[in-house]
């Protein structure tokens, strides 16, 4: 909801905008209420009620709009207190503001620290990933968002239909991978592994490094081990599906004359589906495979190859999104990010709040609070000069790059712009950056598409 185009005739309807964040830090909610751009609400002020529960306020306005009433959920629970100072509350705080063609009054109440679940904890680990191999089955299949094509070739798959029963069935086998930590900390191992015993014979030296190499092969962590997309298995990061290209049907690989992809190692041919022409996935020729687009496809939820009941789940295309930042967080420990689309433009990330719970009134929202990433962001028209630092010229940024497909790009920037414009104007800037949000994927919230 833009509060900034609302009508400005004397006859169209008042409503009144509100929008409430946890401040986790402080301990306290700021609640913001909007009007309308029209010059007969000087001197109207909002009246806060505060629920029996303390988890929802109604805000209504004084003669002559006393019919203009709206209620929303707080996003945690607020301290008896919060009740009085209310009341005390005859203006605005001074945080508030009014400008010749809008009227935004914030307000801050106290939660309720003592509550049970009133100061939801920064949750980064596992809650913010899309589809892992635990959600997965042998009988999951993945689809084209856009038009419904398959994209898992059955053909492979050892399995009798009408047979099924979850003992017996050879299906897909579906693995997370590791952390993008992984390759850093096995470099780090064989750079810094201890070296066999001085008192150690030649003999015994040898049959520990020959033990040592087979245990390195076996779990994985060897010099020459490496991920590798094998025929049946499926394995899943934060963004992508990674499979054979035998198991692969409905793609087709970009011409050599067409766009590429490009990787911070090699230049991918990208994957289009042959029905739509949609680009589903990339090339990954370090994993001699194909990597799929959680934010293209769709998943089947049936539980056997001949359910009755065939449903398809997908995400949200800015949760994708958001779950390859957190990553990054929490990999990284970096806040700030150059996300662009192969092209010298982009955009310049700050996530200031990775876990942040909001609630507003907009038509196009739960009436349940919401959780998201507070994303503070700008233009940048060349993302070089902030990747490329000159040799021994210190940077006043540090930043990650992300380099996104273009049609992921330009959801997340929709996203970024879209959820500004919902904000109350005096939320919407912060110093030279423009302020976003971005909705987080929550394992526990069963209203996700």
């Amino acid at each position: 909801m833009d509060i900034s185009r609302a009508p400005t005739s004397p006859d169209a309807d008042v409503a009144i905008y509100l929008h409430a964040e946890l401040l986790p830090n402080i301990r306290q909610i700021t609640l913001y209420a909007s009007l309308p751009p029209r010059s007969t609400f000087d001197g109207v002020r909002p009246e806060i009620e505060l629920s029996e529960s303390r988890k929802a306020v109604t805000v209504s306005l004084t003669e002559p709009y006393q019919h203009v009433v709206e209620t929303i959920k707080l996003p945690a629970r607020v301290s008896g207190a919060a009740r009085g100072a209310l009341k005390r509350c005859s203006t605005p705080l001074a945080a508030s503001k009014s400008t010749e063609n809008n009227h935004d009054f914030s307000f801050r109440m106290p939660i309720d620290i003592d509550g049970e679940g009133s100061t939801p904890r920064d949750e980064l680990i596992d809650e913010y990933i899309p589809w892992t191999a635990a959600d997965m089955s042998p009988t999951t299949r993945i689809r084209c968002r856009m038009c419904g094509t398959a994209f898992l070739n059955d053909s492979n798959r050892d399995y009798t239909p009408g047979e099924y029963n979850q003992t017996t069935l050879t299906g897909w086998v579906w693995k997370d991978l590791p952390s993008g930590n992984w390759a850093e900390m096995m470099d780090f191992w064989h750079c810094h592994k201890p070296d066999p015993h001085k008192d150690n014979s030649d003999s015994e030296t040898t049959a520990a490094l020959r033990i040592e190499e087979t245990n390195a092969q076996v779990k994985g962590y060897g010099t020459s081990s490496r991920v590798e997309a094998t025929p049946g298995s499926i394995l899943i990061d934060v963004a992508t599906f990674l499979l054979a290209e035998a198991d692969c049907v409905g793609l087709r690989k970009g011409s050599e004359n067409e766009a590429k992809l490009t990787t911070k190692t090699s230049e991918a041919r990208t994957l289009t589906c042959e029905s739509c022409n949609a680009i589903i996935g990339m090339e990954d020729p370090a994993t001699n495979g194909w990597r799929l687009l959680k934010a293209i496809v769709s998943l089947s939820t049936a539980k056997s190859w001949e359910s009755e009941e065939d449903k398809w789940e997908s995400h949200p295309t800015e949760m994708i999104i958001a779950a390859q930042l957190l990553e990054l967080i929490e990999r990284e420990s970096a806040r700030r990010f150059v996300v662009h689309r192969g092209q010298k433009s982009g955009l310049l990330l700050w996530v200031f709040n990775p876990d942040l719970r909001y609630s507003n009134s907009s038509s196009g929202h739960s009436i349940n609070a919401q959780q998201a990433m507070k994303v503070f962001f700008q233009e940048t028209s060349d993302v070089n000069t902030l990747l490329d630092r000159d040799l021994g010229k210190p940077s006043p940024l540090s930043v990650e790059e992300v380099e996104l497909p273009s049609m992921i790009f330009e959801v997340l920037e929709n996203a970024l712009r879209g959820s500004n414009q919902m904000l109350p104007l005096s939320a919407r800037r912060f110093n030279e950056w423009q302020v976003g949000l971005l909705n987080r994927f929550n394992r526990k919230d069963l209203s996700r598409i």
